[in-house]
């Protein structure tokens, strides 16, 4: 990638995407400027460039979260989902299956939605949607939560169980079979459409229309979940809010006193620190490097994972957006440029999609703690209405 395609992207979400929210409502989906990131080459950043696309870095790819969650996190959010099915159809598809749909998505002609989560489900092999080969033709039935883009996507993959395996349907949301539910009422993350899927004897072909294959197995692929682009989304969304909470306090804090200025100052450099440590996170999980010397260091130095990074950033940014509205004040609630309250509203998404921290972290405090010897002498309480939790 040259650095000019990464500026130009830059200074498309700097410059182009608050005067677009100021001009239309929030909640409509943003064409104008889902059309001018196709311009910019976003949405071929993750395809090889014999198929038309650009062949970014992962460090670079991670860099577009990185601008785009500055702007605004939906349209973050629609990119970085295209993007990894990009890479998912370039790494699993076939040979045909890559020539006649990278090229297209690298242009963002065909923009992709992934239909995954169903609600309650934390392992492919307990996936309740079903593809079902009879003869020539393959069906489709069950129904996913929370799809990003449902309403606007070209094409869904959709992970279905088919025996054994976890197999990816391309599916065409024009045909019969299809049934995309109403938007899913939530406070942030609008524009770009959230909704449910159902698909109820949907036939497909099972050859062409399933990536890899019939019965390419992509569960190992869908366990090595990245999440690194929500920390990109968090950072930025971090960055664009100190920025916003550094401006307004500047303009004002010559007229406030001596003992209100000293507690402001204090205030405004907890944030910087929050954000600075976010910062920090984020590099080492892009640039692992060893120290300049070569020699180790004197303390442990573990690599950074992308759940760790995600998990701390996600969660700090909660801190950052909510203490920038405090030092704001009315204005940070309430105001003509509504950036603010928009990171705010955006940010509470952040930690429960992708996967979930709470899931992160058990799986994080599962590989510290290691296999547990069963005790032969442990009893389990028999759960209580009072102690009995439901999963969701």
């Amino acid at each position: 990638m040259d650095d000019t395609g990464l500026d130009r992207i830059a200074q498309f979400a700097r410059q182009e995407i608050g005067p677009y929210l100021a001009a239309h409502p929030e909640d409509r989906y943003p064409l104008p400027l889902v059309r001018r990131l196709a311009q910019l080459g976003a949405f071929g950043a993750a395809v090889p460039t014999q198929h038309g696309g650009g062949d970014w870095s992962r460090r670079d790819i991670a860099l577009i979260g990185y601008e785009l969650g500055r702007g605004w996190q939906p349209l973050a959010g629609l990119v970085s989902t295209h993007l990894k099915l990009c890479r998912q159809v370039s790494e699993h598809g076939t040979p045909q299956q890559r020539e006649r749909w990278l090229g297209a998505m690298a242009r963002g002609e065909s923009v992709f939605a992934r239909a995954y989560h169903e609600q309650g489900i934390a392992h492919p092999a307990q996936l309740r949607t079903r593809a079902i080969r009879r003869g020539r033709v393959a069906v489709l039935d069950g129904r996913k939560s929370w799809v990003t883009n449902a309403r606007n996507a070209d094409r869904v993959l959709v992970i279905a169980r088919s025996g054994n395996a976890a197999v990816g349907v391309l599916v065409d949301p024009g045909r019969p079979g299809v049934t995309i539910g109403p938007e899913l009422p939530r406070p942030g993350l609008l524009g770009v459409s959230l909704a449910e899927i159902a698909f109820a004897d949907y036939e497909f072909d099972p050859e062409d229309d399933v990536l890899g294959g019939w019965d390419h197995d992509l569960t190992q692929s869908l366990l090595a979940n990245d999440v690194t682009s929500y920390t990109a989304r968090a950072v930025g969304s971090a960055d664009a809010v100190l920025e916003h909470a550094v401006r307004f306090v500047r303009d004002g804090l010559a007229h406030r006193s001596a003992d209100v200025q000293g507690a402001i100052r204090l205030r405004m450099g907890e944030l910087a620190a929050k954000v600075a440590v976010m910062r920090t996170v984020w590099h080492a999980l892009l640039d692992p490097r060893p120290p300049a010397d070569g020699t180790p260091p004197e303390a442990p130095n573990p690599p950074m994972t992308s759940a760790v990074a995600k998990v701390f950033c996600t969660a700090t940014l909660q801190d950052v957006v909510r203490e920038a509205a405090t030092l704001c004040g009315g204005a940070g609630y309430a105001a003509a440029d509504h950036a603010l309250g928009r990171h705010y509203r955006d940010a509470l998404a952040l930690p429960i999609i992708g996967a979930p921290n709470d899931v992160l972290l058990s799986r994080i405090g599962e590989r510290e703690l290691g296999p547990v010897a069963a005790d032969s002498h442990a009893t389990t309480p028999t759960p209580t209405p009072a102690t009995t939790s439901k999963a969701t």
